[in-house]
């Protein structure tokens, strides 16, 4: 496995848990499953491409669990101001909501240790790229 590939593949896995954490704390009852749903694909995608269970079940893991935690905190940041208005109750709400979307990175992040062996299993399953073939040598001079 080269080392040059864990780079882009923590960042895609980490782009897709920020948008799996966004719609946690979007979708208003469904956050549970935007966790569910966003550590199984991050799991799945990181084995996929790493091949390697070792490798993917951290980087999954860690992907996963930095994204969502990352997706969330900017939706808190981004209702700070509507929190900040509530008198006495605003700042335990930041607060609350704050730990809320670590809970749920870490969710994240455990389910995508289910997602990345599958991934795996699916990765080294697939056969290797067609290779094009080479024009048939011409015959021999009569």
């Amino acid at each position: 496995m080269d080392r040059m590939k864990l780079g882009p593949v923590f960042l895609i896995g980490l782009v897709l848990g920020i948008v799996f954490g966004l719609l946690t704390f979007m979708g208003a009852g469904l956050g549970a499953y935007w966790v569910l749903i966003g550590g199984l694909v991050v799991g799945f995608l990181t084995g996929f491409l790493l091949k390697d269970m070792k490798a993917s079940l951290g980087f999954g893991f860690l992907s996963a669990f930095v994204g969502v935690t990352i997706g969330g905190m900017i939706v808190v940041f981004a209702i700070a101001s509507l929190l900040s208005a509530v008198p006495l109750l605003g700042g335990f709400l930041g607060i609350l909501l704050a730990i809320v979307a670590v809970v749920f990175g870490l969710g994240a992040g455990i389910i995508a240790l289910i997602g990345a062996p599958i991934g795996v299993i699916v990765g080294k399953r697939m056969g290797p790229p067609a290779m094009p073939q080479a024009m048939p040598p011409a015959p021999p001079p009569m």
